[in-house]
């Protein structure tokens, strides 16, 4: 593969995982189509969230007491969490991306400064971001992160007290030590397991995150997803293999693979529905971020795995400039991909 083509699919790559999140952030939580589509018509464009949200969860999670260092959910987001029916993304400009690609930027920079990952480093800038009142904008903190500060807070281990579930959005943090599994496999892996592990219990979130590093390798190599997955991989590689990619997409009924991977499945069910959608539309970038907006559930998390592969697929020039120019970070998020592919190209 010659240095253009690249350039050409890691940056594809980089910007679709932004893209993704970003285009289905207003559409996060919502467990009904006809809901998502009386609020927002069919979403093709950056939208900014209603501050109502009918599927919102927030109120009926309860709000940790936490000390100032722990505190991440504290002031003006705890008063909007405890408000009925707040969108998760309360406050969220157009364009805008979540926490967890907010934090991937912040992971890139952090890799920057040491030329490689450092989980110390990485974590204490992690901890600063969280806990101060203006480290970031986003009103939803999941699950994984209120309880490693819990676990903080009552002098637990994180390694051993985490979650026992993750979600997309879990991993999409991560998605900076993803992209140097196409330099060096074993690192990346070592570096994904020792990250993951201060927030999940268990190797499925692990396990998740180092399969979707594997395929974006392969595709940023220069093979399609479908030949990774099809030709790259032994069906025993993981549980997502095991899907009926094919028949689904031949069905031409893509209700048939939501309803079978869900809305709002947890990590290990979720990336089915993220590979379906690459497989179907990742030849057509807009396309395949589209229709992951607008089916809602764990859509911000979907988008930016769906953004990740099919961006690395179609390549950074078939990706509309509107939707790189219409990011709210834009020119954080191009200073700090030039940091990223100077590590691993």
């Amino acid at each position: 593969m010659t240095s253009k083509e690249f350039f050409e699919k890691f940056y594809g790559a980089w910007w679709g995982a932004f893209i993704g999140d970003a285009l289905a952030m207003p559409s996060h939580g919502y467990s009904s189509s006809q809901s998502l589509k009386n609020d927002y018509g069919y979403i093709k464009t950056y939208m900014s969230p209603k501050e109502t949200h009918p599927d919102s969860t927030l109120r009926s999670i309860p709000v940790p007491y936490l000390p100032p260092s722990c505190d991440c959910i504290g002031g003006d987001r705890a008063k909007i969490w405890r408000m009925d029916g707040a969108h998760p993304h309360f406050g969220f400009a157009a364009g805008e991306n979540t926490l967890p690609l907010f934090l991937a930027l912040h992971m890139t920079a952090c890799m920057g400064e040491s030329g490689c990952f450092d989980l110390e480093k990485w974590m204490s800038r992690y901890r600063a971001v969280m806990t101060a009142p203006d480290g970031h904008r986003d009103v939803f903190i999941p699950t994984v992160h209120r309880r490693y500060f819990e676990n903080i807070a009552s002098g637990k281990d994180p390694d051993t007290h985490g979650c026992p579930d993750a979600h997309m959005s879990d991993i999409a943090i991560f998605i900076p030590l993803m992209f140097t599994a196409c330099k060096n496999s074993d690192k990346a892996q070592m570096n994904i397991v020792k990250a993951l592990r201060k927030f999940t219990v268990g190797e499925g979130a692990s396990s998740g995150a180092f399969f979707i590093s594997e395929l974006l390798a392969k595709i940023l190599r220069g093979a399609t997803l479908e030949d990774a997955i099809y030709k790259g991989m032994t069906p025993d590689r993981h549980v997502s293999l095991a899907f009926p990619y094919r028949r689904w997409i031949k069905n031409k009924d893509d209700e048939q693979a939501i309803n079978s991977a869900g809305r709002f499945a947890v990590l290990e069910e979720a990336i089915p529905l993220s590979l379906y959608i690459s497989l179907k539309y990742g030849g057509d970038f807009a396309q395949a971020v589209t229709v992951n907006a607008n089916i809602g559930g764990e859509s911000t998390g979907r988008g930016a795995i769906i953004g990740l592969l099919s961006g690395a697929q179609c390549g950074l020039s078939k990706i509309p400039r509107n939707l790189i120019e219409g990011l709210r970070f834009a020119s954080e998020i191009q200073a700090v991909g030039e940091i990223l592919f100077n590590i691993v190209r």
